[in-house]
């Protein structure tokens, strides 16, 4: 989970091999920087925004959270793809973050601001 490679990052890891961005897509989970939505639910069945506004992924720029929720309740492979495509790229902004704050000597205040923001469930 995000917040945990966080804390290993606290701690000095720097490298990381991490199945839940993919593994979480095929569920209909999406990470995003308000916390986790589940795609699937139904409440996003009229929900044409993004899934996260403050991401520019493929996904992001191009499907609404009501689209990706018929591709998921539909069982089509575009699914899992858009969805992967968007949790390994909020992965790799959340990593490159931290290394800029690491660079910068910040990096405590942007594992707690992360940290607040992904304890926020939207859904």
């Amino acid at each position: 989970m995000p917040e945990d490679i966080l804390m290993a990052i606290g701690v000095g890891v720097d490298m990381f091999d991490c199945v839940a961005p993919t593994r979480m897509a095929r569920t209909g989970t999406l990470f995003t920087s308000q916390g986790k939505i589940n795609i699937r639910s139904e409440k996003y069945k009229k929900d044409f925004s993004t899934p996260d506004p403050e991401c520019d992924c493929y996904t992001c720029k191009n499907f609404s959270r009501a689209y990706l929720r018929h591709l998921f309740n539909a069982d089509e492979i575009s699914a899992y793809i858009l969805s992967t495509i968007h949790n390994l790229y909020f992965y790799h902004k959340l990593t490159e973050g931290a290394r800029r704050a690491i660079e910068e000597g910040k990096f405590e205040q942007y594992k707690r601001q992360w940290l607040e923001r992904l304890s926020v469930a939207v859904g």
